[in-house]
This record gives structure tokens, sequence and C-alpha cells, in this order.
């Protein structure tokens, strides 16, 4: 390996580093007591070297964000590869993306950070802007070939346009994987305690209530003869 590789690696090396020793951070303490000075100090970097490859805390979140877009991503467009009837890849989808985030919530608050970042000089200051946005595309492109491809075999009705429905699909969906979040991550939300349900069967009846909507008579039997866990694990 030549010199240039070398320092590349490491370079790489030193990154990854960095974005792990933020998301213990963001994990302990939460997103907004995120600080740049223990990120060094946990990473066992100097401030100088963190700047050099983060030029703020905002460039910093939006580099886990991408970290976590692109993983995302690539489990939704895995979906695409089983042999499943395409009402049961949306399904799959779904459940994927709430898996995701129960087992990544420093990776969720990332994406919400994301979200909701609206200084435009914060925005431009970003490398990461636009992988982000990358990845989410190609995870909504994933939504969209499912839904065709149940239009296609007979799953999902094709009187839809399935650009539409993924789009319905993918904000519904976003309010009830945040829901989730809330419920695993912020102690003093007690909705689902106080109401006695559980998240699996509220979101399982969620994606049943949209599939019966869009499936087709043969679809339905799909969407009652399994659990969208069950689907989602194998």
């Amino acid at each position: 390996m030549g010199t240039s590789e070398r320092k590349e690696r490491e370079k790489e090396q030193k990154k990854v580093l960095i974005l792990e020793s933020a998301e213990e951070l963001i994990l302990e303490k939460g997103l907004d007591h995120l600080n740049m000075d223990e990120v060094a100090e946990r990473a066992e970097v100097s401030k100088g070297s963190l700047y050099h490859y983060f030029k703020n805390k905002s460039d910093l979140v939006l580099g886990i964000c991408n970290k976590a877009t692109n993983m995302l991503s690539k489990q939704i467009s895995d979906v695409l590869t089983r042999d499943l009837p395409g009402i049961e890849m949306v399904y799959t989808i779904g459940a994927t993306f709430l898996n995701f985030v129960r087992s990544h919530p420093e990776f969720f608050r990332s994406m919400r950070f994301f979200d909701n970042l609206k200084d435009t000089d914060q925005l431009g200051e970003s490398e990461y802007i636009e992988m982000c946005q990358s990845n989410m595309d190609t995870s909504f492109t994933s939504m969209v070939r499912a839904i065709q491809i149940g239009m296609q075999d007979g799953s999902i009705n094709d009187s839809y346009d399935a650009k539409e429905l993924a789009i319905l699909l993918w904000s519904t969906s976003h309010g009830m994987v945040n829901l989730a979040y809330l419920h695993q991550n912020t102690p003093h939300f007690q909705l689902l305690e106080k109401n006695k349900v559980e998240m699996n069967s509220l979101f399982e009846g969620y994606m049943k209530l949209i599939g019966c909507g869009i499936a087709t008579d043969e679809g339905k039997k799909d969407i009652d003869s399994k659990s969208i866990f069950e689907t989602e694990s194998k």
C-alpha cells in the first residue's frame, strides 16, 4: 500500500472514530447536549483535528445523518431483492423503518435534525447535505418500486399513482416511527402505557389500515395471513 493510500485509510478511520464517539454521546446525553470538546476527548483526537473533519456541531450531526440514511436506504433496497408480492414489500419496508429507529435512536435523532435544519448558512457549509438527501431519495425510490411491483403482480390496486402512494406512506409512517421513538426514548411520553397499547400492535394496525386501502382482493389475503414483523425478520 502506497503512502497516499495509507493516509487516506487513516483519515477515514479517524472520521469513523469521531462519528462513533459522537453517536455514543448523543445516546448518553441527547443531541442538544452534544459538545465538540467532549467528542474530541472521547475520540482521543485534538480539537484541531476534529474541526479538520467536521466544521461545526451541525456538520458533525449531518455526518451521522449521512451514515444513518445510507444504512437505512441499503436495508430498504434489500427488501426489493426478496421474492415477495409487492404489498408484502411495502409492509416489510415499513417494519424495516420502525425497527431501524428502535435499534438506532441516535441515528433517528440525527435524521430529525436534518429534517428540521432551516439555517441556510449551515446548509451551505456541510458536504453532507446532498449525501443525506440522496440517501433519502434512494429510500423513497425503493418504496415507489415496491408499489409498482405490487401493481404489476396484482397485489396492489393499479388505479392509484405509485409516487402519490409512496409519499402518503412515507409521510404517515414517519409519524408512526416518531411515535415509536418517543415511546422508547422519552420517559414522560406515556400515551401508549396509559392506554395499554403495544407499539407492534399499533404499527401493524396502521399498516393493515393503509394496506386494505391500496391492496387488491388478492393482496388483502397476504395482509391477513401473516404479521408484518414476521415478514420483516425473514
